[in-house]
């Protein structure tokens, strides 16, 4: 029993919403720019007013698989892509926005404990296949775009491939040590539309010069996702790939 937890946990999930709504008006008003066929607002709307918005508690149970020697360079470009995401594989969001809480880490007596391996927790990859590592401040949030802002917005926002890196098993100072999270993702409820704007092409949404970049294991939009999909069915169609 934890004392307050449920309270703990509302709390800083309407946090993360409340400033979930600023990144979106803010997501908004650039992609108006780029875009006259936009609906002014479309983002920041789904965060304030859909009734799907989901908090999870993340646990990352502690590494015992090897890590390969050529897995662990450095987090190189060429390092393997699905033997690297041993804590999670590469993926993308499928909601609009994502919102993160910096990561800790329990060791095996239950004692929060600095990061044992540099090289631990969450990396991202770039629209130019990048591989690029994120370290949140312990005073701040982070958010990260999803697909659905992606189709919404008819690709001029992108969503995040992202992986969790785990702790070397083989470091001594690695073993029972987990990690932990809380994430918010913001999304359309079941019944929502899923129209690119007015101007915009499918091509457009996901451009082939962008999707050659993408990890191997995360799968293209256009193969989930179909014109005429509310944000239910293009849920269910990417959970059938994924899981």
């Amino acid at each position: 029993h934890i004392p307050d937890f449920e309270n703990t946990f509302k709390e800083m999930g309407l946090l993360i919403q409340s400033i979930g709504r600023m990144v979106a008006k803010a997501c908004d008003e650039y992609v108006l720019m780029n875009c006259q066929g936009y609906s002014p607002g479309k983002i920041e709307s789904i965060v304030a007013q859909s009734m799907c918005c989901k908090g999870r508690l993340l646990h990352y149970f502690p590494t015992s698989i090897k890590i390969e020697d050529s897995n662990t360079t450095n987090g190189s470009e060429d390092s393997g892509d699905i033997d690297f995401s041993d804590w999670c594989g590469w993926h993308n969001d499928h909601c609009s926005i994502t919102g993160l809480v910096p990561a800790i880490y329990i060791d095996r007596n239950g004692d929060e404990i600095p990061c044992p391996d540099p090289k631990a927790g969450l990396y991202i990859k770039s629209r130019k296949g990048k591989l690029l590592q994120v370290k949140i401040p312990t005073n701040a949030l982070a958010f990260q775009i999803g697909e659905t802002a992606q189709i919404h917005t008819g690709g001029i926002l992108q969503a995040t491939p992202h992986a969790v890196r785990g702790c070397d098993p083989k470091d001594e100072t690695c073993q029972g040590v987990s990690r932990e999270s809380f994430a918010i993702f913001m999304e359309p409820e079941f019944y929502g539309e899923m129209q690119i704007p007015m101007g915009k092409s499918i091509e457009d949404t996901q451009k082939k010069e962008w999707q050659k970049n993408l990890p191997p294991t995360v799968k293209t939009l256009r193969s989930r996702w179909k014109e005429g999909m509310n944000f239910g069915e293009f849920s269910n169609a990417t959970f059938a790939v994924f899981y």
